[in-house]
């Protein structure tokens, strides 16, 4: 008894301090009201709870406005903040709130909850039970209202579910592939028709024209096939099914619709059509030619079966572009995978055919529907290809498209030591480890050398060429009696000339004699890879030079020294003709005695090596 009345007494005083201070979102009032209280926190929590409703009930008997009650709520967001209250409090107010006024006041409350979704997405509100009585909230608030007169209303809550829970939340999703069969589409039999004409007769109407009844009852008839698909794998259905849509497909055919509207698509229902008939249809059918994407386009959730307006509806490509997508809607259950589909809905090799030529044919009719057919049938191309996507993730179960946050914390936690990496295996004389790459040879080529960095630095691998032996293609192409034309020639190839710069540049004085990119290497007019072309065709000429001077040299070095002649003389008085031919034969000497075999001078190529 003592806890109740401390309970109650707590009760009391928040509610006084909630109503006093509200308006100005004094939390802090709140908190010392809390702090001066005696009991045990747990009690003043609770017992602020339910003075926040309290509160919220007295406003809503008082009949305050709705900033007034939305501010109530916003007092409890920022005391959840705080942990004074607790955290679904403020979707219980809202919850209370939204099932106590009129539509027209949850219009105003429902525009504060979407205007601060940010709020109901922080860790601390996004909870399974707040999720929940959120999603109850406007489910309720949906079942309140009238989709045909509310319908922006009913959209707005749709967009905001959507923006609060993620596309993978099971509530939302229909699993089990199961038809809204609730969407019946009524439309006049034969006999409703003819009466309503013979009234109209009778009475002069002229808004009644006559219409064609296999035109209308095909079109009509359409709409269950659209709203249960399984029916297609009815042999009588599927019949019905393909007479309508052949019907359909050859009334568009051969009357299609002008920039502005075309009557002959009236002619074909009606039979004939009176000029007065004429104008109104054109007259009616001139929004056809408002471009895609124009804020004067209009759309219409559903289109009414009247046979008075089958005219208008004719003429209109809005409404034939809306029933030849759902054809190709249809057409992809029917063709497609689909994981709820039982053993018995499996279509014939005809009806494959039949499906396939068929949905060709509706993409012809869109491309040629004005306006902007061609725009147009590549949107539904496109929808229809993402739709594929949507198909395999509900095959799949729905997964979600993010990992759980688990998988995301860090991978050393506070107080655990990083794991090392294992040590690679050693490789020792007495037992070789070998590694397993799962591959034969990629396991062999692992495995030639203990070491990857000793087998980087191994001699063989030390292969850079000398320049005469990189450059001698280009030596040999060089020489005019090779004849090679300039634009095969070696030097033009970019890899060439990459490799030949670099091989310059540590092997060679004459790639710091004359650079690629001065103006002496440059021809006239020439910038960029042509001055490369001329730079190498000039060291390439050098370096043969410096090949062929040394080939000489080392030619005369390898020849028998001669003794000059006034050796010879003192050495032998006379000469003999044995002599002079053998004097001859060394043919070495120079005019002022020298031999020509003499060491030459070392070369740059020499230097460089």
């Amino acid at each position: 008894m003592a806890v109740s009345v401390v309970f109650d007494v707590l009760r009391e005083k928040f509610k006084e301090v909630i109503l006093t201070y509200y308006a100005a979102d004094d939390t802090a009032a709140v908190k010392t009201a809390i702090s001066e209280m005696q009991g045990s926190d747990p009690e003043k929590k609770l017992a602020l709870d339910q003075a926040f409703r309290d509160a919220a009930r007295t406003m809503l008997t008082e009949g305050k406005p709705s900033n007034e009650l939305t501010a109530v709520v916003t007092c409890a967001v920022n005391c959840a903040r705080q942990d004074m209250c607790g955290q679904v409090l403020p979707f219980t107010l809202l919850s209370d709130m939204l099932d106590c006024v009129t539509l027209d006041v949850c219009t105003d409350i429902f525009h504060y909850v979407d205007s601060h979704v940010k709020w109901w997405l922080e860790p601390r509100f996004y909870t399974t039970s707040a999720k929940n009585l959120l999603l109850r909230v406007c489910n309720n608030l949906l079942r309140r209202m009238s989709k045909p007169q509310n319908t922006v209303f009913c959209g707005r809550i749709q967009l905001f579910l959507a923006h609060l829970f993620p596309i993978y939340e099971k509530s939302a999703l229909n699993l089990t592939s199961q038809f809204n069969q609730d969407n019946v589409t009524e439309f006049k039999t034969m006999e409703e028709i003819e009466a309503s004409q013979s009234n109209a007769m009778e009475t002069g109407d002229p808004t009644n024209s006559k219409v064609d009844y296999h035109v209308y009852s095909q079109l009509w008839s359409l709409q269950s096939f659209f709203s249960r698909p399984s029916d297609c794998y009815n042999s009588e259905k599927w019949i019905q099914f393909k007479v309508a849509v052949e019907h359909i497909l050859n009334v568009f055919t051969t009357h299609p619709l002008e920039s502005h509207g075309n009557a002959s698509a009236s002619a074909a229902v009606n039979g004939k059509t009176t000029a007065a008939q004429t104008d109104a249809l054109v007259t009616a059918a001139e929004p056809c030619s408002i471009p895609l994407g124009s804020e004067q386009e209009f759309y219409f959730p559903k289109y009414l079966t009247s046979e008075k307006l089958m005219d208008l509806e004719l003429n209109d490509s809005n409404f034939r572009r809306q029933i030849l997508v759902q054809v190709l809607i249809i057409f992809q259950y029917l063709t497609g995978t689909v994981k709820f589909k039982t053993q018995s809905q499996v279509l014939s090799d005809a009806q494959d055919l039949w499906l396939k030529s068929t949905s060709e044919r509706v993409y012809e009719v869109l491309r040629k529907m004005p306006p902007n057919g061609e725009q147009f049938a590549s949107y539904i191309t496109q929808m229809l290809q993402r739709e594929e996507n949507w198909i395999d993730w509900k095959n799949n179960s729905c997964p979600r498209f993010t990992r759980p946050q688990e998988e995301y914390r860090n991978i050393q936690a506070p107080g655990r030591e990083k794991k090392r990496a294992p040590a690679r295996p050693q490789y020792t004389a007495n037992k070789r480890i070998r590694w397993d790459m799962g591959s034969a040879e990629l396991t062999r080529v692992w495995n030639i050398n203990p070491d990857n960095l000793h087998a980087c630095s191994a001699k063989e691998r030390q292969f850079t060429p000398a320049p005469g032996v990189f450059f001698e293609e280009a030596i040999e192409q060089s020489d005019p009696e090779a004849m090679v034309e300039e634009e095969f020639k070696v030097i033009y190839d970019s890899s060439f000339q990459w490799r030949g710069l670099r091989l310059l540049s540590r092997n060679s004085p004459y790639f710091f004699a004359a650079p690629p990119s001065s103006k002496a290497n440059t021809k006239a007019g020439a910038v960029g890879p042509e001055s490369i072309v001329a730079f190498l065709d000039q060291a390439i000429t050098q370096i043969s030079k410096d090949l062929s001077n040394e080939s000489q040299a080392s030619q005369k070095q390898s020849a028998p020294p001669a003794t000059p002649k006034s050796q010879a003389a003192a050495a032998t008085p006379a000469a003999t003709p044995e002599s002079a031919s053998n004097s001859d034969d060394t043919g070495g000497q120079t005019s002022n005695g020298t031999t020509a075999n003499a060491t030459p001078t070392s070369t740059p190529t020499a230097m460089a090596s």
